[in-house]
């Protein structure tokens, strides 16, 4: 164990990983319109589970039961319903309100991925079929199964602050420059095309650029004190997240090689 973990430890292990995430061969794939919705088609899978690890974070640091009782901090509390507000009701470019997983769904449609997959894996959890049960179901990818199932260990296993970590670092945090890289593809091969899912990504670089990482690495330090095991642990946790989306991001650049005519 790493008794000097700390802030500064898991910056220091991530950035090489950050680096091969931000350089990844990927975004420059993304030249045409099938290589686009297949891309879509994958990341829908994160988008989505992206919201579950918030509300393992909600669920344990706030209070969602009824009668209603305070609980954990109230800095923390704040942190998390400020960042919640802000992914699950949000606005459309039209100002309608709209959760950022239901404005990535309309981006698709907008571009012409297919939406069935996503739309019979979230039937089959609103009858109770179990996660991995449900990606089975409609045959998703391996690489999204092995991506979702890595968010869903780190929810299992109950440790908060790794849960944190696994959030702040590998999405809020990492989210505004890579998305960045995705922004600036897309304007270079789809000029005044696919609004919605510019917009969706805008919206991510201005929110986690702006707040939604700061909030999350106070999050983080409240959680963990000083706390050496704690910290150790959450720089693990955010170490194994930027390794399995490096690994999406691997296996999404394949299919789109493979579908490519």
């Amino acid at each position: 164990m790493n008794t000097e973990a700390s802030p500064n430890s898991i910056s220091n292990s991530i950035e090489p990983l950050r680096a091969r995430l931000l350089e990844h061969p990927l975004y420059a794939r993304l030249q045409t319109l099938e290589n686009l919705r297949v891309f879509m088609e994958h990341h829908v899978f994160a988008v989505w589970d992206f919201m579950s690890l918030l509300k393992a974070l909600q669920r344990q640091l706030t209070c969602v039961n009824v009668p209603w009782v305070p609980q954990g901090e109230p800095a923390v509390r704040a942190l998390i319903n400020q960042i919640v507000l802000g992914e699950e009701s949000d606005r459309s470019p039209d100002g309608r309100p709209n959760s950022h997983f239901e404005l990535y769904l309309e981006a698709m449609q907008e571009v012409g991925a297919a939406t069935a997959a996503m739309d019979e894996f979230i039937r089959l959890l609103c009858a109770g079929v179990e996660v991995a049960a449900a990606l089975a179901a409609v045959q998703a990818p391996d690489c999204v199964r092995d991506f979702v199932a890595g968010s869903f260990q780190v929810i299992r296993e109950g440790k908060i602050h790794a849960v944190a970590a696994a959030f702040t670092y590998g999405r809020e945090d990492l989210i505004p420059s890579m998305f960045g890289e995705l922004v600036t593809s897309l304007n270079a091969q789809f000029p005044g095309r696919v609004e919605t899912l510019r917009y969706y990504l805008d919206r991510h670089i201005e929110l986690d650029g702006d707040e939604h990482g700061e909030l999350g690495r106070q999050m983080l330090a409240s959680l963990c004190g000083n706390d050496p095991l704690r910290w150790e642990e959450a720089r693990e946790a955010a170490v194994r997240a930027l390794e399995q989306r490096l690994a999406l991001w691997d296996g999404i650049s394949a299919a789109i090689g493979v579908a490519r005519p």
